[in-house]
């Protein structure tokens, strides 16, 4: 990942990651999820599915992921501070405000409790 962050710039890897995003997810999810970034820059998709871990490339054709279910993801706030277990894992998210984790948080709550 540390050469898709020397290449690219911010807006840049954000214009990559969405069109990465857009070849994953159908029409449907498109319109309800969320981009965010780990304390560690791992970019993750929050939709109605799950949730995408994604590994970007230079090459877009070469950007990798993986996915866990609902059911394999819980969510954790204290403070600033976001926490979602995975089977295997933690991600870490922090954010400056308290408000803003707080509304992170009751954001993904209401994403995965509200699937159609």
């Amino acid at each position: 990942m540390n050469e898709f962050k020397q290449v690219f710039n911010r807006a840049q890897q954000f214009l990559v990651l969405q069109a990465y995003i857009d070849s994953q997810l159908s029409e449907d999810e498109l319109m309800n999820f969320t981009l965010l970034e780990t304390v560690d820059e791992i970019p993750v998709v929050f939709y109605s599915a799950g949730v995408l871990l994604i590994q970007p490339k230079i090459d877009l054709d070469q950007f990798t992921h993986v996915f866990f279910p609902i059911s394999k993801l819980e969510i954790r706030r204290k403070e600033n501070d976001l926490e979602i277990l995975l089977p295997e894992q933690t991600l870490f998210f922090h954010f400056d405000q308290l408000d803003e984790a707080e509304q992170v948080a009751n954001d993904l709550v209401y994403l995965y409790t509200n699937v159609e």
